[in-house]
C-alpha cells in the first residue's frame, strides 16, 4: 500500500486500516501536502526529526494523530506507525515517573 509517494510499513497499514474513514482522510491529506518536498524541508510545524541516526520524523496530522515517519537517501519515505498523541504522552510521562 501507498499513498502518494510514501510507502506504508504493514504496521502503519493494520494501524491505518482501523481507522475512521475520516481519520484516513486526514491521514492521507496529510501525506500528500508533504509528498513532493523532501523531508529535510518539512514545515516544522507538521515534522519534527527525532534524535538518532536515522532519519526518523515525528509528523503531525491534527490534534489526534502522528505518523512516525523513516526517511533513507534514494528511498521513498515510509509511514512506519501511526499512533496517538495521548500514547506519546502517557509514555513520556510514565519515562519522567520512572526517571524521578
Amino acid at each position: 500500500m501507498e499513498i502518494g509517494n510514501f510507502k506504508m510499513h504493514r504496521r502503519a497499514r493494520m494501524a491505518f486500516q482501523q481507522l475512521e474513514a475520516d481519520e484516513q482522510a486526514r491521514v492521507r491529506e496529510r501525506l500528500m501536502s508533504l509528498g513532493d518536498t523532501p523531508a529535510a524541508q518539512w514545515p516544522s510545524a507538521l515534522a519534527r526529526r527525532l534524535p538518532g541516526e536515522q532519519p526518523l520524523y515525528l509528523v503531525r496530522v491534527d490534534d489526534s494523530w502522528r505518523l512516525f515517519v523513516g526517511t533513507d537517501d534514494g528511498q521513498p519515505p515510509e509511514v512506519l506507525d501511526i499512533v496517538r498523541q495521548e500514547m506519546l504522552d502517557f509514555y513520556a510521562q510514565a519515562d519522567v515517573k520512572a526517571g524521578a
